[in-house]
């Protein structure tokens, strides 16, 4: 009799959840950030939309809570909600990529948002192909070379 005990190693398990960048999209409108996870989901960027929120307010509980790599915001009216959002993201996530996307065309206010931290401004009407350009670090797939 043989005192070996077979081992039986289970197969690693299979990781569902999000590929590439983790993204959080921050805007008051259910309609812009469905149509901006669309340019997420349709991209062939390496990025998925792990969280949406509706409020400044919520941006950085959701960073938090889902490990996001990218926040997307829509910069609201006051201006000052959006610098604060932006301040705070970059204080406690350092490392975390800011998006900033507004119809406010004021030189003055892209400068003070991107003093505050962010990594990008965009000025909407704003392309997939310029939302996806400034994410940073998220690997290309074959559909955007």
């Amino acid at each position: 009799m043989s005192n070996q005990t077979d081992t039986i190693t289970p197969a690693p398990e299979q990781d569902s959840g999000p590929t590439g960048a983790r993204v959080v999209l921050v805007d008051t409108r259910a309609d812009r950030r469905a149509v901006m996870r669309q340019v997420f989901e349709h991209s062939g960027v390496a990025a998925s939309v792990v969280a949406e929120a509706d409020s400044q307010a919520d941006a950085v509980a959701l960073v938090a809570e889902h490990a996001a790599d990218v926040a997307v915001l829509e910069l609201p009216q006051p201006v000052a909600d959006g610098l604060a959002t932006v301040a705070a993201l970059r204080k406690r996530f350092p490392d975390l990529a800011v998006v900033v996307i507004s119809f406010n065309t004021d030189p003055a206010v892209r400068a003070q948002v991107l003093a505050e931290g962010a990594d990008a401004y965009l000025f909407k009407p704003v392309s997939a192909r310029e939302v996806m350009a400034a994410v940073p670090g998220a690997p290309r797939t074959a559909a955007t070379l």
